[in-house]
């Protein structure tokens, strides 16, 4: 490990300044997603009797106490925050290259917790944050406190107050589940295709496919749906193969969704529409079951790919299951119908029969939407009870404690 000791002390003046800037983008962050939880959050005390010199919410929270410590040493800091071009800048310092990263996550995840997104955060989401806010703050109160002999060094602002609020609001929520399902929520960059030419082997199946699913953000109409149904259900029975070698289990759900989109293919027949496009769609869709087919007979899938195959399929049943139910709501796609007639004596043995387009009154008289539902959209995902590697490792940290034998406290290290 790098330590800072070993540099010269206007080195470590310099790399602590940075490591002041850094510091201070996170706390700008706890400082914001703190009061994006905390009139969520609940305290594990009872509340006094209603002060009418002071507001309720506020009297005895732990994150109302937290919110504060924050704000103070925020606002007694004497460094500006770390600017766009330190954050996006890595460094050489290991030391300061952690902080850089960690900085550069705060920053980002600004967008996640700007003060209108309250309204979308449940009470256990809200607890999650302040859990996490109150973690990061006992790191940086805990490394405060290790940087102290750093040459021009800046401590933080009612240190241990912060530390204290920090401590109780992490005993406040970790009384009730926390609901990790906010880790899903949130800003993400926006899907692009894939560019250039086809890849090698089965990854070139798996780049059209997922340019299939970002084409589809366009209806197709309903020619241009047909074929990108049918190549869903000729990709997955040619994939079912694989997976049999790999996972039964996959390679029984993949058959389930030949079978549905079997059925939803022989369902569109009887709906038309000629609203939307959908070319590019249908063309990555053809592209996708062309590169399988050339696949040689002994290609091997890998477990990953496998998976990677299985997002994509949910992520696209989804995609097609709106498709359907917005073609029917803006009148895109209309049913045929049968229209009965009389029989006139022309003495011709086989009746033509006669056939329209009407509009769909309902969505759910339409059996392909009826199928979509209950057979072709995802169900909804397992809630998730374990925290990710990142809370683990941050906890590891603040609990570890060196041994004696050769410790050296006052020394910044990771």
């Amino acid at each position: 490990m790098h330590r800072l000791a070993a540099d010269s002390p206007a080195t470590r003046a310099e790399v602590g300044q940075q490591i002041l800037r850094f510091r201070h983008t996170l706390l700008v962050w706890c400082a914001q997603a703190i009061g994006v939880a905390q009139p969520l959050t609940f305290p594990n005390i009872p509340q006094k009797p209603a002060d009418p010199f002071r507001a309720t919410n506020d009297h005895g929270a732990a994150a109302s106490e937290l919110s504060r410590a924050l704000q103070l040493a925020r606002d007694q800091a004497t460094t500006r925050a770390a600017s766009s071009t330190e954050l996006a800048t890595p460094s050489s310092n290991d030391v300061v290259e952690h902080w850089r990263l960690a900085a550069r996550a705060a920053a980002l995840a600004e967008h996640d917790t700007a003060p209108n997104l309250t309204v979308h955060l449940t009470a256990a989401q809200a607890r999650t944050i302040a859990g996490d806010v109150a973690a990061i703050s006992q790191a940086l109160v805990v490394l405060d406190r290790r940087y102290r002999n750093t040459p021009d060094w800046q401590s933080l602002a009612g240190c241990d107050r912060l530390g204290w609020a920090a401590l109780a609001t992490a005993l406040d929520v970790s009384l009730g589940q926390p609901d990790y399902s906010v880790d899903q929520t949130g800003w993400r960059p926006r899907t692009k295709p894939i560019p250039g030419p086809a890849k090698p082997g089965v990854l070139g199946v798996l780049q059209a496919e997922h340019n299939l699913l970002v084409r589809l953000k366009s209806c197709p109409n309903a020619m241009n749906l047909r074929l990108i149904v049918d190549s869903q259900r000729l990709l997955t029975s040619r994939l079912i193969p694989y997976a049999e070698r790999v996972d039964p289990d996959l390679a029984e759900q993949w058959r389930a969704r030949t079978a549905t989109y079997s059925r939803i293919q022989r369902e569109l027949r009887n709906v038309g529409g000629r609203i939307g496009n959908g070319a590019g769609a249908t063309a990555e869709a053809a592209n996708a079951v062309s590169r399988m087919k050339a696949l040689p007979s002994g290609t091997v899938i890998e477990p990953r790919m496998l998976g990677g195959f299985q997002t994509l399929f949910r992520r696209i049943d989804e995609r097609i299951s709106d498709v359907l139910e917005a073609g029917v709501e803006r009148g895109a796609f209309v049913q045929r119908v049968t229209v009965p007639r009389l029989v006139s004596g022309e003495g011709r043995l086989v009746q033509p029969v006669r056939e329209r387009f009407v509009p769909v009154a309902r969505a759910a008289d339409l059996e392909v939407i009826r199928t979509a539902r209950e057979h072709l959209r995802p169900r909804a995902e397992p809630a998730v009870t374990s925290p990710g590697t990142s809370r683990v490792d941050l906890h590891a940290a603040l609990i570890h404690r060196p041994s004696e034998k050769g410790a050296r406290p006052d020394v910044p290290y990771f």
